[in-house]
């Protein structure tokens, strides 16, 4: 694990995660943070000084391929990834998530880069949001050019919700229920979530992957929003005092799904799965792709008919107790 890293969108809770984890077990790795916010660069510098720091916008064709020129790994990390924003921000969020993400294979091409990496999520399978869309056109992206080059290797990690990362509902939910009132939009919601730890385990897990066009998904447990809810309160108020909050339902939002996919009956029918390996064949024209698609962690010897599909929320392999939730919230970094 050594050799220059470029990052995109490195300065964010991810990147953080990230960095933390090379300078604990890969301290003389040295990486590049390729991001635009110059609160969360400065930040981010503070903590990590030992890294080369860029602002830059995934957008800017010209100033990113100059700023990867030299590097051996890319981690793609810069997003618009809240579903509202990018809704009400339709042109915004094609240009950062689907143009950004070509830009990004056009400049690895051209400058040999080994591997990148892709972070997409669970909204990108079977979407229907702006936001899922364009995560799902990377993914795409990223898998045709791996077949239009054999020096540079691009895979893909799909996941959940990461528990407590900036942005995500759960900081809501801690200040409204000091405030008393919670707000959800549909209690009976579910969602994946995923642990940061567990995020960067899985990117460090696709660096690993020496086939192109493969997309890594984890088996992950599953949790409702009115339990999401009730974990945070409880971390703010006590047991006592989140049974005391007043829960308001507001009305499911335009592009919310009820339950989340990670796999979706059309990948499964052009899917084989194997004793660990789930080998989803995309047609290209007139040419058929295979790209692997590993469910990891996978048991040995594990046969299609042992997972359920759809691969959805509310029939996730395991749905956490609010008192589990509760226990990551606090585990996690701010």
């Amino acid at each position: 694990m050594t050799g220059d890293i470029f990052m995109t969108g490195g300065a964010g809770f991810l990147g953080r995660a990230i960095l933390a984890r090379y300078a604990k077990e890969w301290p003389d790795c040295r990486f590049t943070v390729y991001s635009r916010d110059e609160a969360k660069h400065a930040r981010t510098r503070a903590l990590f000084p030992q890294h080369r720091y860029i602002m830059g916008d995934v957008r800017d064709a010209e100033r990113l391929e100059l700023a990867m020129a030299g590097h051996r790994i890319v981690i793609h990390a810069a997003a618009m990834k809240y579903v509202p924003q990018a809704e009400m921000n339709v042109s915004e969020a094609v240009t950062i998530n689907v143009n950004g993400s070509r830009n990004i294979c056009s400049a690895a091409i051209r400058h040999g880069v080994e591997q990148v990496i892709g972070v997409s999520t669970d909204k990108a399978c079977n979407p229907n949001n702006v936001y899922g869309t364009t995560k799902f056109l990377m993914e795409r992206l990223f898998q045709e050019a791996s077949t239009m080059n054999e020096g540079t290797r691009f895979n893909l990690v799909r996941y959940g919700n990461v528990i407590a990362s900036t942005g995500s509902v759960i900081p809501l939910f801690r200040r409204q229920a000091r405030e008393g009132r919670v707000t959800l939009t549909n209690p009976d919601m579910t969602r994946f979530w995923i642990t940061v730890d567990e995020a960067v385990d899985l990117i460090l897990l696709a660096l690993q992957e020496k086939q192109g066009g493969t997309v890594l998904i984890p088996r992950l447990a599953s949790l409702s929003i009115r339990e999401v809810a009730l974990a945070a309160a409880a971390i703010e108020l006590g047991e006592r005092g989140a049974n005391g909050v007043t829960y308001d339902v507001v009305g499911q939002r335009f592009g919310e799904k009820v339950h989340e996919e990670l796999l979706s009956p059309i990948e499964m029918v052009y899917s084989e799965l194997t004793h660990t390996i789930l080998k989803h064949k995309l047609p290209q024209g007139e040419v058929n792709q295979w790209v692997v698609m590993r469910m990891w962690p996978v048991t040995q010897g594990i046969r299609k008919d042992h997972i359920e599909f759809p691969y959805t929320s509310d029939k996730a392999d395991k749905q956490m107790t609010v008192g589990e939730f509760k226990h990551l919230i606090q585990a996690s970094p701010e």
